[in-house]
């Protein structure tokens, strides 16, 4: 995709493709029968996907989810290259790779993928080199996985100023840095809500965008009492929080209804009166 950017003014819709049999939300590709990736792809970009997020490894929670299954680095290779490889060929629209691993992430930008959405929070920094030499966008996602919460806000914001620090140090491009809140990552329910309701001060600490991914999630569940295929109306509240409290991009499962969230609140936004 010609031109493409993300800067503090955008508000792009992220679609997920998940290359898995185990998806916690129930839409990966390999438990489905008569899957089209074409279609897929079709269907996102027609409904204004701007972005496709790839990724052969489910990111759900050992803590609320059982039969939680480690991925190896061969088998997400192999699960996600042939992916992007053919989305890169057939289709005019930017890839991104969620992954945590060196090689797959490395491959992946071989592949074609521009974004890199690492959930880990740079668990292995050896990869900072690679997207240095790459020239990609990457999502730092805050995932604190060794030490418990106390004061969520302040923790979340120092947290990622430090990783900040270490990318800016090494050479990588501040400009180049998409954050996460990572709700649901290393968080209780009530830590997902606070950190989402304070989105704003996030905003204004760092001036960078951001990219909120709520899509139904288990704290959604938590606050609405809906299993997970009854959580849309909840995660569009949380996409709607999310774009007037200073979100960029915005990953989820329902783009076309999520995209009906965007278009309302962007005609609203232009009908405002200047300086009224």
């Amino acid at each position: 995709m010609k031109n493409f950017s993300v800067n503090t003014e955008s508000l792009l819709i992220m679609g997920i493709i998940n290359a898995t049999p185990d998806s916690f939300s129930g839409d990966g590709i390999f438990s489905k029968n008569n899957y089209s990736l074409e279609k897929e792809c079709e269907n996102m970009i027609k409904n204004g996907v701007d972005i496709i997020d790839v990724g052969g490894e489910s990111t759900r929670p050992k803590k609320v989810y059982k039969n939680v299954k480690f991925v190896s680095e061969d088998e997400e290779l192999n699960r996600v290259i042939p992916i992007i490889e053919k989305i890169n060929k057939n289709f005019d629209v930017v890839i991104s790779i969620d992954s945590k691993k060196y090689e797959v992430i490395k491959e992946s930008i071989k592949a074609g993928a521009k974004i890199v959405n690492d959930i880990s929070m740079l668990e292995d920094d050896s990869i900072i080199n690679h997207l240095v030499d790459s020239n990609v966008y990457y999502v730092l996602n805050h995932f604190r996985q060794k030490q418990k919460h106390i004061d969520i806000v302040p923790e979340v914001l120092e947290d990622l100023a430090e990783k900040i620090e270490l990318l800016v140090t090494s050479g990588f491009k501040r400009e180049k840095v998409i954050l996460d809140p990572g709700i649901g990552f290393g968080k209780s329910f009530k830590h997902s809500k606070d950190i989402l309701s304070n989105l704003e001060i996030m905003k204004n600490s760092f001036n960078l965008p951001i990219m909120i991914g709520t899509s139904r999630k288990s704290f959604i569940g938590e606050y609405i009492d809906k299993d997970i295929d009854q959580r849309i109306f909840g995660t569009a509240a949380t996409v709607a929080f999310s774009i007037l409290n200073g979100a960029n991009v915005l990953r989820v499962h329902d783009y076309s209804e999520m995209m009906d969230v965007v278009k309302i609140i962007n005609i609203l936004n232009k009908s405002k009166i200047k300086n009224a």
